[in-house]
């Protein structure tokens, strides 16, 4: 539904989307492309499990990863910088965090989830997200749900698309 949503609304606005994902590993690209229209407004996207592929693929700076972890603000609002200086995207989603069964090496504890949308207008909106030790597919539900709504809200920030209210107020009802 949350996907049907955010693709309508991009392709109302004549918009596109790509994604920069690490522990969804493909599902959000996946969810968008089902959504009807996906064709005009899904771009692709950038699975980047591993800390060093955020490096090579995305242009994350090393330093980050290092700093902050690969699971950090910084470094999802890296990932979603990557995605906009290697695509034509107006808009860029970055999801990282522990969704698996275990903390991850440097002791993110599972359902820590740090999330970056970013438009080409320079508008951008970050979640942090701490779930709990639920299940892996409960944890990935949930971390799909907050980016795409994260992503919406970017897309809404960026004045491409109006809320329903704002549209009926401009039609007089």
């Amino acid at each position: 539904m949350l996907s049907q949503q955010l693709v309508t609304e991009l392709v109302q606005a004549g918009r596109m989307v790509a994604v920069a994902e690490s522990c969804s590993a493909g599902a959000l690209a996946n969810s968008l492309s089902k959504a009807e229209g996906a064709g005009d407004a899904l771009i692709g996207g950038f699975v980047t499990y591993m800390p060093a592929a955020k490096v090579q693929i995305l242009g994350v700076p090393a330093a980050l990863v290092e700093n902050h972890s690969a699971v950090s603000a910084p470094v999802a609002r890296a990932m979603a910088d990557g995605v906009l200086a290697r695509t034509i995207a107006d808009l860029a989603i970055a999801i990282t965090g522990v969704t698996g069964p275990v903390p991850d090496d440097r002791g993110n504890p599972r359902g820590r989830v740090h999330i970056a949308a970013a438009t080409r207008l320079g508008r951008r909106i970050e979640c942090h997200c701490e779930f709990g030790a639920f299940p892996p597919p409960v944890l990935l539900d949930a971390a799909l749900r907050i980016a795409l709504a994260t992503a919406a809200e970017a897309l809404k920030d960026s004045g491409w698309v109006q809320t329903f209210s704002e549209t009926a107020r401009k039609i007089g009802r």
